[in-house]
């Protein structure tokens, strides 16, 4: 079959790369990266993919406090819950990326619910960001980094969980001192607006 119209032929093909980037995506070498992330050990995976979808829920949490809260404590919490854990995903990311894994790239499902609460609250938004953003998200994140610190079957994953154990427990010790706070404020705000 010949073609007639290259340049035609060429701009679809440029079209449809433009609308759709995963139809021309090149893919690895067949079994390459699937090959090295299935080495890892299951609850390695398991750690990397809650820490993915907690990482990417704190910072998009933390943007809507930065818009909705009028308080000077809660948005100083949400830029430090952003900044640490955008340096925390790009590290995930590189760890990720060394062993082949390919990490999901939004929230779970329980937290896309929890930002769609966030999003809609109003009165009381201080409150819940404190305790959803802050101090559930940290409890368990605690948890998790330390179980990985202890049983992860990766040295490099392990030694990830060790370096940002520190990180979790602060940020847990700040989210539960603006929880608190945030529980006294008879609105469910912070009475300290933002300057």
């Amino acid at each position: 079959m010949r073609i007639k119209n290259k340049g035609a032929v060429l701009a679809l093909s440029i079209a449809t790369c433009l609308a759709a980037p995963w139809a021309c995506a090149q893919s690895p070498a067949p079994g390459a990266s699937a090959q090295q992330g299935q080495k890892l050990d299951a609850k390695d995976r398991d750690f990397l993919d809650d820490v993915a979808r907690a990482g990417i829920f704190e910072i998009e949490g933390s943007k809507l406090a930065q818009q909705k809260s009028g308080s000077a404590d809660i948005k100083g919490f949400a830029d430090r819950m952003i900044k640490d854990h955008t340096a925390m995903s790009q590290q995930l990311g590189a760890l990720a990326k060394a062993k082949g894994y390919p990490l999901p790239g939004e929230p779970g499902t329980t937290q896309k619910l929890e930002l769609k609460a966030l999003e809609v609250a109003d009165t009381g938004f201080d409150t819940k960001y404190a305790e959803r953003i802050g101090a559930t998200a940290h409890t368990h994140a605690v948890n998790v980094f330390a179980e990985a610190a202890k049983d992860a079957k990766d040295p490099d994953v392990k030694e990830f969980a060790k370096k940002y154990l520190p990180m979790m427990k602060e940020h847990l010790r700040l989210a539960e001192g603006l929880e608190g706070r945030a529980a006294r404020a008879p609105s469910g705000r912070f009475d300290t607006p933002a300057r």
